[in-house]
């Protein structure tokens, strides 16, 4: 196992425990307490955990997360690009689902003045609710949950008990950071929980995610990179995060 295959298990350990200890990744990876140690700080300079006496936690929300308002103002045109992109995927008659976050709020824009006529929306987003909500031929699903007010996103069982009950011909999904390594990353994990479940009923799975995420990590583990069918981001995208995408470069779609 080398140092970036480390480092991704010690994240994803994290990420379903919430807390790792150096002793007991010493012993479950046959490496010294110094390896694991300095794998730690490595993964801390990327703020994905904060250091406690013999291992390290999850960093709390605040430290990681923009919130939804001020994301809004953030790269504007490269997310309705994004979105004009989106649209181009999709057909008449489809259920597509819109995950949480600022860049599908746009596709949901977008689809609003598009030419596709009788569309399912299923969303976990007020946000995609409100663009949607005097569309008549578009028939709108809420899952329901608990609402967390400064995403206008909801979670929770209510929320996965009705996705069991939908499947999807196409699901558009956001995200906090996107690494080679470390995958696709959110910051809250419930709505990790719900996206990852709503993943599994959607035929087409489709990442939309700005120039800005690339190489950016968040708390939580959605998926790995290679689980998603094409991954839409904008034209200033940096060579080297390209680069780093690797044999994965096939699914990038840049949108101009």
């Amino acid at each position: 196992m080398d140092i970036h295959q480390r480092q991704k298990f010690i994240f994803n350990k994290l990420t379903q425990n919430g807390t790792i200890y150096i002793s007991n990744l010493s012993k479950e990876l046959g490496v010294s307490r110094e390896t694991i140690r300095k794998d730690i700080y490595a993964l801390k300079s990327k703020g994905l955990l904060e250091v406690i006496r013999g291992g390290a936690k999850i960093p709390p929300i605040s430290k990681t997360e923009t919130k939804y308002n001020q994301r809004t103002k953030l790269q504007i045109d490269e997310k309705m690009q994004i979105a004009n992109a989106a649209v181009k995927f999709l057909y008449n008659g489809e259920t597509i689902f819109l995950d949480y976050g600022t860049t599908t709020s746009k596709i949901a824009y977008q689809l609003k003045y598009s030419n596709i006529q009788n569309v399912t929306v299923v969303t976990s987003s007020i946000n995609v609710l409100k663009y949607l909500e005097y569309c008549e031929n578009i028939e709108v699903i809420f899952l329901g949950g608990s609402l967390r007010h400064s995403e206008g996103s909801v979670t929770g069982p209510l929320a996965i008990s009705n996705v069991e009950k939908i499947y999807c011909d196409v699901g558009f999904f956001g995200c906090g950071g996107i690494d080679p390594d470390l995958g696709v990353t959110n910051h809250y994990f419930s709505e990790v929980e719900v996206s990852k479940k709503m993943m599994l009923h959607c035929k087409k799975k489709i990442l939309v995610a700005d120039h800005s995420k690339f190489s950016l990590t968040a708390p939580y583990k959605t998926s790995d990179i290679k689980n998603f069918d094409a991954i839409i981001t904008d034209s200033q995208i940096s060579t080297v995060a390209v680069a780093q995408m690797k044999d994965l470069q096939e699914k990038l779609i840049l949108a101009s």
